[in-house]
């Protein structure tokens, strides 16, 4: 049994109010930062609030505090928050423990929801280095994942085999991973136990990589061809709290602008050539 109530500050980890205490059985709530790079050829980067919830043996969902929210909120109200206008860049991941399935959740303008199941094993060298972040005593690891090298540093204080995103199967927790380019970090910044329910979204769609690419790429196409199919009167808000009719060419080529641009996925071998 381990008890923990402190506050610690080093580098880029605050572990807040850590209770850890006979942690298969119990849920887990971990909070991430990660960093990412949605432009590879442009330095400026963006910084999310990421959450994985942990049900042992059962399930564990890591997505954007505010995907946890929109969760909630469908839960008790049946609406959620609204959802950008891009494809790119979700990294909602659900992994299912019994049936040892994990899916990548995506979620439209229209609140459609794709799952794409991923498939590629982790095959983790485990390497020699050692060093201490914060309490933790880590040890280093590497992986290739979606394309991309990444460096690990978990630790076998808190024997749970989970990490962000797709990560999992080291015999600790991840405490900070990255690509080799630094294009994505992520950086373990608290963990507590909790009694609350994990909810998340139902799978929806289920597409592979190859059918989800034609799906994007159709989208890129047109992105708001439902919605002015529909027949309803589109607005946005101008700004001043009044709303007023958009110059629709303006704003598919704006939309079109961010895909293109913004497209350095994580999976770098499932990038989609936008034209």
């Amino acid at each position: 049994m381990r008890n923990v109530n402190q506050i610690l500050k080093t580098g880029a980890f605050i572990f807040v109010t850590l209770f850890y205490s006979n942690v298969y059985g119990q849920k887990q709530v971990l909070k991430y930062d990660l960093t990412y790079k949605p432009n590879s050829l442009k330095d400026n980067a963006i910084t999310e609030k990421m959450v994985l919830d942990i049900e042992n043996e059962k399930i564990s969902v890591f997505r954007t505090e505010r995907d946890r929210e929109s969760d909630s909120l469908i839960a008790a109200t049946g609406l959620g928050l609204g959802r950008g206008t891009t494809l790119e860049n979700q990294f909602y991941i659900i992994k299912n423990f019994p049936e040892n399935e994990m899916y990548k959740s995506i979620l439209t303008i229209y609140r459609d929801i794709y799952s794409i199941k991923i498939d590629e094993k982790l095959d983790w060298q485990i390497l020699p280095e050692k060093d201490k972040m914060a309490t933790f005593n880590v040890k280093k690891a590497k992986v290739n994942y979606g394309g991309r090298n990444w460096t690990a540093w978990f630790s076998t204080d808190i024997p749970i085999p989970e990490g962000p995103y797709v990560f999992k199967g080291l015999p600790g927790i991840i405490i900070k991973i990255s690509d080799e380019q630094n294009y994505f970090i992520f950086n373990l910044t608290e963990i507590k136990n909790s009694n609350g329910e994990i909810f998340h979204r139902n799978k929806g769609k289920v597409f592979t990589w190859e059918q989800f690419n034609t799906v994007a790429l159709n989208y890129y196409s047109d992105p708001f061809a439902r919605m002015k199919s529909s027949g309803l009167p589109i607005k946005v808000d101008d700004g001043a709290g009044g709303a007023v009719t958009p110059d629709m060419k303006v704003q598919t080529d704006k939309t079109k602008k961010q895909i293109k641009e913004n497209n350095n996925p994580i999976e770098l071998n499932q990038r989609i050539d936008y034209q």
